[in-house]
């Protein structure tokens, strides 16, 4: 890897967006955020109620805080300046009854009748939710569901009648964070998906399971109705590890890139996989090296460990051609970085410092956007700003700043 020149951040403005002591709000990139243009936003996080007494109370997924919780999208029409709530619409409610959301799932029927929008007009929008309604395993667990549902007026109201997606075969679930589609010039789109191989996993470095799986395209030719699954894009090699939160991206030369973290197994980085066609895929490499870094020379005295150097990786195409991705750092110092390539991803910058002011690794998951005064908006969540438990709240934060 070559030694691109290392921009530089100015003008960063951090914000809270969402959450007190009482809430947990969290992965707003399973949420997403659709630019409808003109300063108009719509973000999606998961928001519940949370009382911050037991490790549980901050858990994720089924038997953690996603159960108690409703998908919220709020929305901004200063460029994220302002989240007014009388313009919160609640897009989906985890926390239902399973029956409930058994019902929602199950009008997803063939021959059943779905309305016709197109999701490249203004105002269209669309969103991939999961739930965990499926059939339960030995221990009574809910299988986790993938579903996507559509918007004609910016998210304010969606489609009653879900698609349900359905993983590879050989794969036992299926999960699309809210990274854009890419819509290719002949009206059909792409997206990037999870796929894993069952419930029990391998041993993780926390006394956990960890599930193993791969980064699958998905092809729709039917403006978001229905999903095929076109091709494998990448896995660990190992077997013991995972390709996980795909963004997918389509350059000006028409080529196709693929961002993905690698998390246990061969590597813990973020990595790029390439495609001309969409159905063959480069060998992952990685776009991150040891040995430079911003972040130890900013740790604190007497502060150490965390998880992650790598979390949740959002790339994007900003308008003068580069290619920013941002992550969330979940080792000490906690915070949100971000790397920057100005040749189409054949080298990469140094790590840039965001923040680096998190209170524990439970942080990340970012969703962005180009503004048009050439600013970037971010928004992730966030721990700290009050003394409770386990790291502080957790919050949905924003971040305005520049690129030199």
């Amino acid at each position: 890897m070559g030694e691109p020149r290392t921009p530089r951040i100015s003008d960063i403005r951090h914000m809270r967006i969402c959450g007190d002591k009482n809430t947990y709000c969290g992965h707003p990139r399973q949420g997403g955020l659709f630019d409808f243009g003109d300063g108009h936003l719509a973000l999606v996080h998961n928001h519940a109620p949370c009382a911050y007494q037991k490790r549980e109370d901050v858990q994720h997924d089924f038997h953690g805080y996603h159960a108690r919780s409703v998908q919220l999208l709020q929305r901004s029409f200063d460029g994220g300046e302002t989240w007014p709530e009388s313009e919160n619409v609640v897009v989906f409610r985890e926390s239902d009854d399973i029956e409930r959301r058994r019902e929602f799932l199950g009008r997803c029927a063939p021959g059943v009748p779905r309305d016709e929008m197109s999701l490249r007009a203004s105002g269209s929008c669309i969103y991939f939710g999961r739930t965990w309604a499926g059939e339960p395993d030995e221990r009574g667990t809910p299988g986790l569901v993938c579903f996507s549902i559509r918007s004609a007026d910016c998210g304010r109201t969606w489609e009653d009648i879900p698609t349900v997606i359905h993983p590879p075969v050989g794969f036992y679930d299926l999960r699309k964070d809210n990274h854009p589609l890419v819509a290719m010039p002949d009206g059909t789109y792409l997206g990037a998906m999870v796929a894993t191989h069952g419930r029990e996993g391998v041993p993780d470095d926390f006394g956990g399971r960890f599930l193993t799986g791969a980064v699958h395209l998905y092809g729709s030719d039917d403006e978001g109705i229905s999903w095929a699954h076109l091709a494998e894009i990448a896995r660990d090699p190992t077997g013991r590890g995972r390709c996980s939160y795909p963004g997918l991206l389509l350059l000006p030369s028409g080529r196709l890139q693929c961002y993905v973290l690698n998390i246990y197994g061969r590597c813990n980085a973020l990595m790029l996989s390439e495609s001309e066609n969409g159905y063959e895929w480069t060998q992952p490499r990685s776009i991150v090296r040891w040995g430079a870094s911003p972040w130890a020379p900013r740790r604190q005295p007497g502060a150490y460990g965390g998880s992650f150097l790598y979390r949740s990786p959002w790339p994007m195409v900003l308008a003068d051609g580069r290619i920013l991705v941002l992550f969330g750092r979940r080792r000490v110092p906690y915070g949100i970085g971000a790397i920057v390539s100005d040749d189409a991803g054949a080298t990469w910058s140094n790590e840039l410092i965001l923040r680096d002011d998190g209170n524990c690794d439970d942080l990340g998951y970012n969703v962005a956007t180009q503004l048009p005064d050439g600013r970037i908006f971010t928004a992730y969540y966030f721990t700290g700003g009050d003394k409770n438990s386990f790291g502080g709240s957790r919050h949905i934060a924003g971040t305005f700043f520049r690129l030199d």
